[in-house]
């Protein structure tokens, strides 16, 4: 029987605690033990059980290895962004051991990959308006046109646009989510994990607090952070309105049988009262034009009536 796993590190980096719990819950769920990974991973029971220990990030190779010889055939970049959320992590925090203890050669975060701006993104058609056209006509224009980000945001209607533009301002700055988190410590300090979720999430805007922190990590100016409070701020009413506003029933169609038999007794009813209408002139009169015109009469009223007294019977 194997043996039980230890637990994670209680003062373990946050972000590396969370790489741990990750791998542990994915070999946990392909039913293989670290013995039987080793033969599919190609590295040894021991590497493998300490990558998923949370004592230390391990290389991304092991890491690689550990996911493949569990089964899994997805996609990796989530797994890229929670081991290179682990270095920062991990690094961040020795930084503050090493500034802690005095220690002026205190580690620096990895700056790590930068994120690509989206080439389908708002601020990358408002970059392509102002590519293709002439200077004197940009100029002819309003100011918040020629302002890139402040355009893009206007243009802002859902979460998903407001959060694009938020990438492709990292992507602007060419910074990293451990360099956020790195100069997010001048107000509050925010994980790289915790900045990763938000700019990756395709549905939840950010809190005035984060959106504050955020921007002042990527340099914006406290002037023109405003118009992303207002933008923010916006589409949470319209999503509020819009959440709160009652859907309309649509009414229930009438089957279509029973219109039908409503149709042809109002029918019958209406050509029965004519034609009994009509004898009864004749016989009194003796005339038939008379008996065709009173018949003729009572046929056209007739269907009023006939509507009330079919109305009446289906109640």
């Amino acid at each position: 029987m194997a043996r039980p796993e230890k637990d994670i590190p209680a003062d373990a980096p946050m972000e590396v605690a969370e790489l741990a719990r990750e791998l542990r819950a994915l070999r946990r769920r392909s039913n293989l033990t670290y013995r039987e990974l080793a033969s599919t991973s190609h590295y040894s029971s021991a590497a493998l059980s300490l990558a998923a220990s949370g004592q230390r990030t391990p290389k991304w190779e092991v890491v690689e290895a550990f996911v493949r010889g569990c089964g899994y055939s997805g996609d990796l970049r989530p797994w890229r962004t929670i081991h290179r959320n682990a270095l920062a992590g991990e690094a961040g925090e020795e930084a503050r051991k090493n500034v802690t203890a005095g220690n002026e050669t205190a580690v620096e975060v990895p700056p790590g990959p930068t994120i690509p701006a989206p080439t389908d993104g708002l601020l990358a058609l408002v970059q392509q308006f102002v590519d293709t056209h002439p200077r004197d006509e940009l100029q002819r224009v309003t100011s918040p046109t020629v302002d890139r980000f402040h355009t893009a945001l206007a243009l802002c209607t859902t979460p998903q646009d407001v959060l694009s533009v938020m990438r492709e301002l990292v992507a602007e700055k060419g910074l990293t989510i451990a360099t956020l988190e790195k100069r997010s410590g001048r107000l509050y300090q925010i994980s790289g994990a915790t900045f990763a979720s938000v700019l990756n999430s395709e549905k939840e805007l950010p809190t005035t607090e984060f959106l504050h922190i955020f921007l002042t990590a990527c340099g914006v100016e406290e002037e023109r952070s405003l118009i992303w409070h207002h933008t923010v701020t916006r589409i949470k009413i319209a999503n509020l309105r819009h959440r709160e506003r009652p859907v309309p029933a649509s009414p229930e169609p009438p089957d279509r049988l029973v219109s039908i038999v409503r149709l042809v007794w109002q029918l019958l009813l209406g050509v029965v009262s004519g034609v009994g209408a009509g004898l009864i002139a004749y016989t009194t009169t003796q005339s038939v034009s008379n008996a065709v015109a009173v018949g003729l009469a009572v046929t056209t009223a007739t269907p009023l009536a006939a509507r009330w007294v079919t109305d009446r019977l289906w109640e």
